[in-house]
């Protein structure tokens, strides 16, 4: 049987990416922390971190992380099932992966009655849409919101609704940077933002949109609201989710530089397959909250081929 402790200890290792931050995080000297990693891998006769800075987990040690949220997962029913007062429940933590656009709009609405009623504390980790699953996929959180239309072997996943974007800006950037309309010309000199420089999306929408597959100047800020403040301000153009523009367009803030032209990203969640009444009331949570605030026209995305574009 797999000691816990140790499962608790390289959990900390992936997680931090060190035995010295592992070993603050968890109030145990480094030593401790390098005989727990030694110990589970001669129990298995096999490395569950690589010797590398940071160092990360093996085939084997993402395994045993998705074996290790498994268990929490288990652990937190059994509590709720011996310790029903809340007073004598200890708090559940779960790592979870989620783009910053849902961050900043739906998310944290639709899981926050969960949270209460199950003493749950997420750990909440941050990457582009695209590429959450890889978190789920490495063993770092026990489930991602993803734009990924397949489920990760071992795991589900459910549809939750699209998020629509808007390429917007504002009147005065419109007038400076594009005075005679959007063009391809226009395109290769005005600053757009992107969250990341994995970020495929703004791209893929210009080579949908107007044909254009050139280079273009950009920020990168890694923020949703950053990418809204930096709009609204006149520094650039962007993509912003409908859910973020609140009365911008209809007050004349904001303008659309491709009127009726929009994109839709279809978000899924995924989890790990285990049987789990706070899995499972976290899921129904989200599709509850995502059926009603979320687009539920099912729509096809390909980030490394394009994107679903259409027209209101």
């Amino acid at each position: 049987m797999i000691d816990p402790k140790q499962l608790q200890t390289l959990a900390a290792v992936a997680e931090t990416g060190g035995f010295d931050k592992a070993a603050k995080k968890l109030f145990l000297t480094q030593s401790a922390v390098s005989q727990r990693i030694r110990q589970l891998e001669e129990q298995l006769g096999q490395p569950v971190l690589t010797r590398t800075s940071p160092a990360d987990a093996t085939e084997a040690g993402r395994q045993l992380l998705r074996h290790y949220q498994q268990l929490l997962l288990m652990e937190n029913q059994l509590l709720q099932k011996l310790s029903p007062a809340p007073r004598q429940r200890a708090f559940t933590t779960l790592a979870v992966g989620v783009n910053a656009d849902s961050l900043a709009t739906w998310y944290l609405q639709a899981v926050a009655p969960v949270a209460a009623a199950h003493d749950l504390l997420l750990d909440v980790a941050l990457d582009d849409q695209d590429h959450t699953h890889e978190l789920m996929r490495t063993g770092h959180v026990m489930g991602c919101v993803s734009t990924r239309a397949a489920p990760i072997q071992g795991g589900v996943l459910h549809y939750l609704g699209a998020m629509r974007y808007l390429c917007v800006c504002t009147p005065a950037f419109a007038a400076r940077h594009f005075p005679d309309g959007v063009d391809h010309a226009s395109l290769a000199r005005a600053p757009s933002i992107l969250f990341s420089r994995k970020d495929a999306v703004h791209g893929q929408f210009l080579r949908q949109a107007a044909g254009y597959d050139g280079g273009f100047p950009s920020f990168t800020v890694p923020s949703a609201q950053g990418f809204v403040e930096l709009t609204r301000q006149g520094g650039a153009y962007s993509l912003l989710p409908e859910l973020m523009l609140d009365d911008d367009l209809a007050q004349g803030r904001l303008v659309d530089l491709f009127p009726g032209q929009h994109m839709d990203l279809p978000l899924y969640w995924h989890h790990w397959r285990v049987e789990s009444e706070l899995s499972q009331a976290l899921t129904e949570a989200m599709l509850d909250y995502c059926a009603h605030h979320l687009r539920q026209d099912k729509v096809s995305y390909h980030a490394a081929e394009g994107e679903s574009l259409g027209k209101p």
